[in-house]
């Protein structure tokens, strides 16, 4: 029984007593017709009937693409310059022709040690690329500036370098760091090849734009910076710079999206 039940019936009582007690009188009254309350029952609660949910059809997952399986990597270092100039050949056939033939691993560590000093190879090179004559303006009797014309020197050998898919030599350099351990081994120093790498990469992408207008003297054979500030940067610092800012940026974003595969 509800609540409006059980507070209806006792109201009800009380109105009916009352009136008798009201219209009572010495003839006795004709008895009236009292309509009888109908208590209706209460009416269930609606039923809510849950809306179907909308059916959710996966889409088929296309299939993950198949990486290329890599060449084979040679058990020791020795003998290995057949295997890489293959992995060479198969990632830039444009950057083989300028490669040095021979322990290739051992001088690709070595001047990658060197690059993580800011330094450069200059014996021992891992590869021998043909670079033209650095050409320069005449401001004065002793001062210069770099052409424009210079960028081009290096625009192949940055292109046939970020060519390469970053994923696939990271896979490559993942496969062969063994032997580079054992390369960098040989080579007496402390601490882990990858190591040196970090430093390599990190020095790369920190180099920075140095300006247009650049003045350069020639106390001697080469040309030097006339900022002192300049002048001592490391040759890796201006390396990069004679590359010329296109190329620079090309590069630093290569070795960006390589280190993330790391």
């Amino acid at each position: 029984m509800n609540n409006g039940i059980k507070f209806g019936l006792p109201i009800a009582i009380v109105a009916l007593v009352g009136g008798y007690l009201l219209f009572g009188g010495k003839e006795e009254p004709q008895p009236q017709p009292v309509e009888a309350v109908k208590v209706e029952p209460p009416k269930p609660p609606p039923v809510q009937v849950p809306e179907p949910e909308p059916e959710v059809v996966e889409a088929p997952s296309e299939p993950r693409p198949q990486e290329e399986p890599l060449l084979p990597t040679p058990p020791r270092l020795e003998g290995s310059d057949d295997e890489a100039l293959a992995i060479a050949e198969s990632l830039s056939p444009t950057l083989v022709q300028w490669l040095v033939p021979d322990e290739q691993v051992r001088k690709w560590v070595l001047a990658v040690d060197l690059l993580a000093e800011g330094k450069l190879p200059l014996r021992h090179k891992p590869i021998e690329y043909p670079m033209p004559k650095f050409l320069v303006e005449t401001l004065s009797d002793d001062e210069f500036k770099a052409k424009g014309s210079n960028d081009d020197r290096v625009t192949a050998l940055i292109g046939a370098v970020t060519t390469i898919p970053p994923k696939t030599l990271a896979r490559y350099y993942q496969a062969w760091l063994p032997l580079m351990d054992e390369a960098y081994a040989e080579m007496g120093k402390t601490g882990s090849f990858q190591q040196r790498v970090d430093a390599a990469f990190e020095r790369v992408l920190a180099a920075q734009e140095m300006g247009e207008d650049v003045t350069l003297v020639r106390p001697h054979v080469f040309y030097e910076f006339e900022d002192e500030s300049l002048e001592s940067l490391s040759p890796l610092e201006k390396a990069l710079w004679r590359m010329g800012p296109e190329n620079r940026e090309k590069l630093q974003a290569y070795i960006k999206e390589l280190n993330s595969y790391l």
